[in-house]
């Protein structure tokens, strides 16, 4: 418990820093005076506290108190430096109830998980070091107490007009995917992942990307959406398309196809949805993340579905601002795939622009371990 209390204390009490005789509280715009007078080099000191329990049908329980503590510099000649504290700690319970919410032994811990060098000249940003990525197969999947984190030299530019070029070289992950949560991995031994990426955003409602990843001696990754959302008085709507192609190096190879839409009423604050993804060949794979397939339910994703399978995620959510209660989101989802079919009912509510709590229920009916999960946690951003 000393722990938790210093953990969580230290969160607290270093979001708010003094300098220069002036306060700087996270989210707010420093002190003009103080910057030109260079009294703080700090643009950012943000994060946020989280505390998460979960709970599966054998009555195993998970309860844990942990967050993030941001820190980012200003510029200076175009260099800034960011780093990022992570930390998890169980109260009591640590029963390994579902989502891992500790280290590889079920124990609570803390780690750097950012700790980078950022430069910026003109439409090109150079980020060297420990960070938080999203790409297709590389990213966050926040879905417990501490996000995936990769140790990484990223390049981006958008010399071109409503394009997004990304390279990078990715060396090391830790974080919820990771077989080893609470340090940082080394991708393919000393040789990395190799990522190119690209986004168009030039067509109205439209947004195309394509991304290779090149895991040297495995395999090799294409992966292709396109995505269109529009809106108008009475509906919202979005349309997608995906496909993937990882070659791997015995001459295997899994190729998979995925489709979605939805339609939302916006009187009632109803959106249903559909998304379905297929698999021809060996069964595809989410490598460093929670994967991009359309049809990935809370737990099970297309990679549960085995070779040659198939998913289809049904979905209705409903906005309930719509009748006056601002910030309530209920939606239940059923994802049906080859092996198992997954419900998920998910309850979100910010009661405030910092404040907010989600509760998520799934009942697994898989043929070959059947299961249900409760995942509740309560977040404050500061």
């Amino acid at each position: 418990m000393n722990k938790i209390f210093f953990s969580t204390m230290t969160l607290m009490i270093m979001s708010i820093t003094t300098y220069g005789g002036g306060i700087i509280v996270p989210n707010e715009t420093p002190r003009e005076d103080v910057i030109k007078n260079g009294d703080t080099f700090l643009k950012t000191v943000d994060g946020y506290m989280r505390l998460g329990y979960q709970q599966d049908d054998t009555d195993k329980q998970d309860l844990a108190l942990g967050g993030k503590l941001h820190i980012e510099t200003n510029p200076w000649n175009a260099l800034l430096a960011g780093v990022s504290f992570y930390t998890t700690n169980s109260i009591k319970k640590h029963e390994s109830a579902g989502v891992p919410f500790f280290d590889a032994n079920n124990q609570s811990y803390s780690i750097l998980g950012e700790a980078y060098i950022q430069g910026t000249w003109g439409n090109t940003t150079l980020k060297v070091g420990r960070q938080e990525l999203n790409t297709p197969f590389a990213d966050t999947d926040d879905v417990g107490m501490v996000p995936n984190t990769f140790e990484a030299v990223v390049l981006t530019n958008r010399d071109i007009a409503d394009t997004t070029l990304f390279l990078a070289q990715l060396q090391r992950w830790s974080g919820v995917d990771s077989d080893e949560p609470h340090t940082f991995n080394k991708l393919n031994g000393n040789d990395g992942v190799q990522v190119l990426g690209l986004t168009y955003e030039g067509i109205n409602n439209t947004t195309l990307s394509g991304w290779y990843y090149h895991i040297k001696d495995k395999v090799k990754i294409s992966y292709l959406e396109a995505n269109y959302e529009a809106e108008d008085d009475t509906f919202s709507y979005a349309l997608g398309a995906q496909y993937s192609l990882q070659d791997y190096e015995d001459n295997t190879k899994s190729t998979i196809y995925g489709l979605m839409g939805s339609l939302g009423f916006n009187a009632s604050g109803i959106t249903a949805s559909i998304a379905f993804n297929s698999v021809e060949g060996r069964a595809s794979d989410n490598f460093f993340g929670g994967g991009p397939y359309f049809a990935n339910a809370e737990h099970h994703t297309l990679s549960n579905a085995g070779k040659e399978g198939k998913s289809i995620l049904y979905g209705v959510e409903w906005d309930a601002s719509s009748v006056g209660i601002d910030g309530l989101v209920l939606s239940a989802h059923i994802d049906k795939h080859t092996n198992a079919t997954e419900y998920d009912m998910v309850v979100s509510y910010d009661y405030s622009d910092t404040l907010n709590l989600t509760a998520i229920y799934s009942d697994i009916d898989d043929e070959n371990e059947a299961f249900s999960n409760l995942r509740v946690f309560i977040h404050y951003d500061f």
